[in-house]
């Protein structure tokens, strides 16, 4: 500490990689300095504002937030639509993947317009974002679904022989009764009803490293993962890469199978209640979840090979650090408890989902 402000020294190793000076003033920091570029020997300017986080209220507040705007990416540089503190909890709308509302009216653009960015007080990076979905409920009387297998599900062979043209199904959802059947059923499909189980096929937080990606896409992050039991119930962790963690939520389906083979749910909008939480200086490094019955972590990753073995990992990973088991220890779990779902097969990224039953992970000594 000087005259000037606080000295800051950057040292990797024995290098020196530059030195910044900061100053008290109202309620923050500013200051500035330089740092040695990455690759190169250079070095840059660096500014540096900073202000005294938001104290947190005494008690934990519900919020209702009307959404206007819906966007279809995935960014940390948007404006948070609300600043919420850990505890809160938030009841809102989700707009369907055209960007349709609640009335069937357009509201925002097409491919999976997202509500949010919410920003949680005192989420930083390496802590992880815990969100509990507390009630996920359709809120209109239809939904609609793509009539083919997405192509990149099927063998060439066989979709050679399937109708070039394809289509959209209107669905005619049911709260009343709890199911789904088809507005305009063919023969074969007079009697087919299903059960309605509304979940969000997106949910996630502000990408790492700056990146602005569509909200089609899913990672580390969250985003469009598309597991159908993305609802009413879960509790869902995710890595927090920004200041404020930003959370993005949207892509309502009234239902959706493993792997979202026709490249969508049953398309509709939904009313959503969440309340969050932070987990500080803890960090999965993926989504992970838990419901009544299981433990379920993500492994998203460019072929099914590939997000299968960041599932694995992440639950091994979990089990060592939740139960300090050995490599053994894991084994012997994995090897006689273990399960996997496939979530997402047929989007820009794979979703592998590995699973444990709490039933089995109690007779584990801890």
């Amino acid at each position: 500490l000087q005259q000037d402000g606080l000295h800051l020294a950057c040292r990797n190793g024995a290098k020196d990689c530059g030195e910044l000076v900061l100053k008290a003033g109202g309620e923050g920091l500013t200051g500035g300095g330089a740092l040695l570029g990455a690759d190169t020997q250079d070095h840059f300017p660096v500014t540096i504002t900073g202000r005294r986080p938001t104290l947190r209220p005494a008690a934990p507040a519900t919020h209702d937030y009307d959404p206007k705007v819906f966007r279809p990416f995935y960014s940390p540089s948007l404006a948070p639509v609300m600043h919420i503190f850990p505890g809160d909890t938030v009841r809102t709308r989700t707009a369907d993947s055209r960007g349709n509302d609640k009335d069937g009216l357009p509201k925002g653009p097409r491919g999976n317009p997202q509500t949010g960015p919410f920003y949680i007080e005192g989420a930083m990076p390496g802590d992880t974002l815990v969100v509990h979905l507390d009630r996920v409920r359709t809120n209109r009387g239809t939904a609609y679904q793509t009539d083919q297998v997405a192509a990149n599900a099927l063998e060439t062979g066989y979709l050679r022989s399937l109708p070039r043209e394809s289509g959209f199904a209107t669905w005619q959802l049911d709260p009343a009764t709890g199911t789904a059947s088809l507005a305009r059923p063919g023969g074969h499909l007079l009697d087919y009803k299903i059960k309605l189980q509304p979940m969000l096929g997106c949910i996630g937080v502000a990408p790492p490293h700056d990146e602005i990606l569509g909200s089609g896409h899913l990672g580390p992050y969250g985003g469009n993962m598309d597991f159908p039991e993305m609802g009413e119930g879960v509790t869902l962790y995710l890595p927090v890469s920004e200041p404020g963690a930003l959370l993005y939520l949207g892509d309502g389906h009234a239902e959706q199978g493993d792997g979202e083979l026709p490249g969508q749910g049953l398309e509709t909008s939904l009313d959503v209640q969440f309340t969050v939480n932070v987990m500080e200086d803890k960090s999965l490094g993926q989504p992970w979840a838990e419901n009544s019955d299981y433990v379920m972590v993500m492994g998203i990753g460019n072929s099914t090979d590939e997000a299968m073995r960041r599932a694995t990992t992440g639950m091994s990973r979990w089990l060592a650090d939740k139960y300090h088991l050995t490599p053994q220890e894991i084994a012997a779990v994995l090897g006689t408890a273990m399960q996997y779902q496939i979530a997402e097969v047929v989007d820009s990224e794979i979703d592998v989902v590995a699973k444990l039953r709490k039933d089995a992970l109690a007779e584990i000594r801890q």
